[in-house]
């Protein structure tokens, strides 16, 4: 039976109950009040598109985009993340290589939406794709469409983290040094148990 047919995750175990006897130890203002103020420094900038439902248009938007162009700038162009774009047109790579189960995922969307509803990206794709004849098109010519648009690195996968780690590493560092302290302060505690 494959993934796609319900299976199970192979090497998933159950996760066990972990309890903790130990009683609770009440958390002085003011080191609660240095872990509640990290939220305040969170900024999180959303698309407006974001979860909202892709047109046929933005799909071929994605689709038409010339490997000269970036993410950025077709995310801007559609109000989506570059994120979101990126798996559009990963999944246009896939299907046009026929790789990592791509048409099957396709087969399967169409077969039981319902069932398979996490596919339908890849269903909408495979539709844009047969619109627009690319699946007649010879191999040679498919692979050749079959390119990912620019990116900044060769590791940027569109979700935030590398910027999130670079704005990290530009920081002065008072953070690490104050989890390091706590995390020294609370270990006479923890040898004690």
């Amino acid at each position: 039976m494959s993934e796609m047919e319900g299976a199970p995750h192979q090497g998933t175990q159950k996760r066990r109950l972990q309890v903790n006897p130990e009683t609770l130890r009440l958390v002085p203002a003011e080191k609660r009040d240095f872990w509640e103020k990290l939220a305040e420094d969170v900024e999180i900038n959303i698309a407006s598109q974001f979860g909202k439902r892709w047109t046929m248009l933005a799909t071929l938007t994605v689709i038409l985009a010339t490997p000269d162009e970036t993410y950025e700038d077709i995310a801007r162009t559609l109000n989506r993340s570059p994120g979101a774009v990126r798996y559009r047109r990963q999944a246009m790579i896939h299907l046009l290589r026929d790789e990592h189960a791509a048409v099957d995922r396709v087969k399967a969307y169409r077969s039981d939406p319902k069932t398979f509803h996490k596919y339908s990206d890849y269903a909408q794709v495979a539709e844009a794709l047969e619109l627009l004849g690319y699946f007649d098109l010879p191999v040679r010519e498919q692979f050749a469409l079959a390119a990912p648009l620019g990116q900044p690195s060769k590791s940027w996968r569109g979700d935030g983290s590398s910027a999130a780690l670079a704005q990290r590493r530009d920081r002065d560092g008072s953070l690490k040094q104050e989890v390091r302290r706590l995390l020294d302060e609370a270990r006479p505690y923890s040898k004690s148990a």
